[in-house]
């Protein structure tokens, strides 16, 4: 794992990105009509976030359970010392994993994972993560209802 380095952001690069994470599809000239800036101005800051690793990618936010998935899941894993960052480096490779990272406190690893349902999630558990070198254990939580979907806002 590399360090993140930081990019210096300034209020119009602010004021763009809450603009972007109201609505991913907003076009340039629609942002450039309202914080009164040039549509080439816009774009230029844009492709500079982009490239900057700002903004890591446009996509769409999907409710899962309105895409037929039931469980969202939160799993803390302990593993040895030692093979931590192997651990991590398998989990990323999981299309069931959608956040993940290394934590401090009661677990080593901590990560979100979405699944179809109680026996998508069981099989994760027993034949994906089983299969991986290095983890001691597990302890699953499931969210039974979701009350806020977010993203990682930062302004």
């Amino acid at each position: 794992m590399k360090e993140e380095r930081k990019v210096e952001l300034d209020e119009i690069d602010k004021i763009i990105l809450r603009l972007l994470q109201e609505d991913g599809r907003m076009s340039y000239s629609e942002i450039s009509r309202r914080i009164k800036i040039p549509e080439s101005t816009v774009r230029v800051r844009v492709n500079k976030l982009v490239k900057n690793g700002v903004i890591r990618k446009f996509a769409a936010l999907i409710n899962p359970f309105k895409a037929g998935y039931e469980i969202i899941a939160f799993i803390g894993i302990d593993s040895e010392p030692a093979k931590v960052r192997h651990v991590i480096d398998e989990l990323a490779k999981l299309p069931e994993v959608d956040v993940l990272g290394i934590a401090t406190g009661a677990h080593d690893i901590f990560m979100q994972v979405t699944a179809k349902n109680l026996q998508e999630l069981e099989t994760f558990i027993l034949e994906k993560l089983a299969r991986i070198d290095g983890i001691k254990s597990t302890e699953t939580s499931i969210l039974t209802s979701v009350r806020k979907w977010g993203y990682a806002r930062v302004f």
